[in-house]
């Protein structure tokens, strides 16, 4: 699954696909599993569009895949080698999860980071049609996830007209990406720092879940900024669907049968994100460390964090 060419390539360039990682059937339930929980969350809007006003609003149908209507969707964070031990591997130690979801995506994404340079994590995206340049596939900038680069990177993109609110598209500006085609049961694992960007397509439905390096021997300031990611990553306060039908935590943890997710839910516990208030149904309330914990890039405002 993960030998040493793919752990050389992702430190290399940030990135890795894993291509048929899932079988035809798997890629098929996970498909069904994330359109189910979509639809149940969100009604037929999640399919039907809508105006340049009304995808600004929402860009992105997001909802948590944790509970029993998403069998498949929840086992694959911890339950299933194929992840949680690959993200071990990818990121050099042991790693820690977050929730898994599906998400609709429904306008291009422009260039941006998931998470700020200092936290170590690992991304696996799983587009659940084939996607293809006309269809919105993935393009990532190789390296980019390098903090030696990455200032660089950044100097260039600030040049970027667009971004300065000049009439310009923001595909017109230059950069050295690369493009990822997918079928289903393709797996696209990329670091968390990594600039990535998809345009191209309409609606996109697709799945993804992520891990960060263990903090658990880098003290407190860097165990923290960890729990700060995944309360982030797993923070749907501003998501319409029923949060205590789509839990983030609870249900996952309370049907804990196997050693690995007890394993994880004890990483979590340790580093206080299933203490937090609300953080089991995805409307948690901390006060993170910083004032802005995880940096989005992609032009859109940070998001105002809880009291």
């Amino acid at each position: 699954m993960i030998d040493h060419k793919y752990v050389s390539h992702f430190k290399a360039f940030g990135f890795v696909v894993l291509r048929g990682l899932l079988t035809e059937a798997e890629a098929a339930q996970l498909r069904a599993e994330s359109v189910e929980a979509l639809t149940g969350g969100y009604g037929d809007q999640v399919w039907q569009g809508g105006t340049e006003a009304e995808v600004a609003a929402v860009p992105a149908y997001v909802i948590p895949t944790m509970n029993a209507d998403t069998p498949l969707a929840a086992s694959l964070v911890a339950d299933d080698p194929r992840f949680w031990q690959a993200s071990h591997y990818l990121l050099g130690g042991p790693t820690v999860p977050t929730n898994s979801a599906a998400v609709c995506y429904r306008a291009n994404t422009r260039w941006h980071a998931d998470m700020a340079a200092d936290v170590q994590g690992v991304k696996f995206m799983i587009y659940l049609d084939a996607c293809s340049p006309e269809s919105g596939q993935l393009q990532v900038m190789p390296g980019s996830h390098l903090i030696p680069t990455k200032a660089a990177f950044w100097e260039h993109m600030s040049q970027d007209p667009d971004r300065q609110g000049l009439p310009i598209g923001w595909r017109d500006w230059p950069v050295p990406s690369y493009s990822i085609g997918t079928e289903p049961g393709d797996v696209v694992a990329f670091h968390s720092g990594l600039l990535h960007a998809s345009a191209g397509g309409n609606l996109r439905l697709a799945w993804d879940t992520s891990y960060f390096l263990n903090p658990a021997l880098s003290g407190t300031e860097q165990g923290e900024m960890v729990r700060d990611a995944i309360l982030f990553t797993g923070d749907y306060s501003g998501h319409s669907y029923d949060h205590e039908k789509w839990t983030t935590w609870r249900d996952w943890v309370a049907s804990a049968d196997t050693d690995p997710r007890r394993t994880a839910i004890r990483r979590l516990e340790r580093l206080g994100v299933l203490g937090v208030d609300g953080a089991d149904v995805g409307t948690p309330h901390w006060q993170p460390r910083l004032t802005n914990p995880v940096p989005f890039f992609s032009g859109a405002p940070y998001k105002p964090r809880p009291n």
